[in-house]
């Protein structure tokens, strides 16, 4: 089983089961910055409907269900008070 070490530098053990999600992560979170700091629709759709179409023209080769995953975490990691949105690195 992998690993990786958290902010308080212990290692732990890695849950994620799909590396290429992980491995696209941070570049997802960057394109979809600006869906989730507006919270609001844009032009009448939801911003969930618009990352999901993004991230599913972006990258072709994900499933439906592997882009709802990452879209969900982002979005997860976008919540309110979350103090590291937006910061390199989360």
């Amino acid at each position: 089983m992998q690993t990786y070490v958290d902010h308080t530098g212990q290692e732990r053990p890695d849950r994620r089961q799909n590396p290429r999600l992980r491995t696209i992560y941070g570049e997802v979170r960057e394109k979809l910055d600006h869906f989730f700091h507006s919270k609001k629709e844009w032009a009448g759709s939801s911003i969930d409907y618009l990352a999901l179409r993004m991230v599913h023209e972006a990258y072709p080769d994900l499933s439906p269900d592997e882009v709802r995953t990452l879209v969900a975490a982002i979005e997860r990691a976008a919540g309110v008070g979350n103090p590291t949105w937006g910061k390199p690195g989360h």
